[in-house]
């Protein structure tokens, strides 16, 4: 099996194994109570939360919750903003911001959608006149999940604070984390989400880094735990995990980065010369390809190739029922617009797989073209 779908999810790393059984069967006390064991428990808590602040080179706060998804919502929902404000998000964004910024604008606030380019990375000159004095919040997402395009949030949070100081910039690094460099410092984000399982951690843990200074009211109330910003007993195996791939990817991405962009390369270098599959062109995460078909659908392409033990996208996981559309097919010839594939890579891809990955394209493609109509 070759799985070329890491940007919907990624296998755990073994090194999970012995931290889940740790944390679900011996140390497996609930950090908020007041015994022994789970101050113990308690921590550790504080201290995967310090060490991945380090990481991130953050100064404020880190939130751990249930997902990428869950962190997007309470960084959009748990801002303070005033009623009639202005909220800007990318047209490119990921559903977990975008039906929360539609949500907002069914509660009063004015949303207004920042153009983008064909890798979904936002148009730097549009996006200028759109930022104004009554601007409360802006969400950019990082590294976007269907083409590896990246934004230049640095440049994006410096502007916007240069016309209102006040304005919250959040972004959605889920894409980004372990990928590419993620420094806080340096971005100037006042939030940024990640998810655990993006990164070869196991599902059911996310995490919002909150600037110093920035305040978020919970969405969801109970016990009070995690500052009080996110209620529920923290799910400690995945969080534990989280921290420990973290600590063992994050000082590595030049080397992993370089290794996956000589694989990527090899894929495109290797596409047949003839127009019947493209490239769509982005200078950005080596972890993404996107490759557009002509005259075949990228849906049946897909099954396809997974009779032969090879997975891949379509696009986004959370939205791979719906066709693509918008900015994803905007700037491609009409006969590739239903034919988008989306590879994602790992440590694990190598050039064998890569190779054996394009003779089958080849070869199901020969095949399928017959059929168009």
């Amino acid at each position: 099996m070759i799985f070329f779908d890491n940007a919907s999810t990624t296998k755990a790393d073994p090194l999970c194994l012995d931290i889940i059984k740790k944390y679900c069967f011996d140390s497996y006390y609930n950090p908020s109570a007041q015994y022994h064991n789970s101050v113990e428990v308690g921590n550790d808590l504080k201290r995967a939360r310090q060490n991945i602040l380090r990481l991130l080179n953050g100064d404020g706060q880190f939130v751990f919750t249930s997902s990428g998804t869950e962190s997007d919502n309470l960084a959009l929902l748990g801002t303070p903003k005033k009623k009639g404000s202005r909220i800007i998000v990318s047209k490119a964004e990921h559903p977990s911001v975008m039906k929360v910024a539609n949500e907002l604008a069914q509660r009063g606030f004015e949303l207004v959608l920042a153009d983008v380019d064909g890798c979904g990375m936002v148009d730097f000159e549009k996006f200028k006149p759109l930022v104004t004095e009554d601007t409360a919040l802006i969400s950019v997402m990082h590294v976007n999940n269907e083409t590896g395009g990246i934004n230049d949030i640095k440049k994006l949070v410096s502007y916007a604070k240069s016309v209102n100081k006040r304005i919250i910039f959040h972004s959605d690094g889920v894409q980004a984390l372990g990928k590419i460099k993620t420094d806080m410092a340096e971005l100037g984000v006042d939030l940024y989400s990640v998810s655990a399982h993006k990164l070869h951690s196991i599902k059911g843990c996310g995490g919002l880094y909150v600037k110093k200074g920035v305040s978020v009211q919970p969405v969801i109330f109970g016990g009070g735990q995690e500052m009080g910003v996110r209620s529920s007993t923290e799910n400690i195996p995945a969080i534990m995990c989280f921290e420990a791939v973290c600590n063992k990817i994050l000082p590595s991405i030049d080397k992993y980065s370089s290794e996956i962009n000589q694989l990527k390369q090899y894929i495109i270098d290797s596409l047949p010369q003839d127009g019947s599959v493209i490239k769509i062109s982005c200078q950005g995460s080596p972890f993404i390809l996107s490759l557009a078909l002509r005259s075949v659908r990228g849906e049946v392409m897909l099954h396809a190739l997974e009779k032969h033990g090879i997975m891949l996208a379509t696009g986004s996981a959370c939205s791979s029922s719906k066709p693509a559309k918008g900015w994803k097919t905007e700037y491609l010839p009409e006969e590739y617009k239903n034919g988008i594939i989306r590879l994602s890579f790992c440590h694990e891809n190598d050039i064998p797989q890569a190779e054996y990955f394009i003779n089958k394209l080849n070869l199901e493609y020969s095949e399928l073209i017959k059929y168009a109509k």
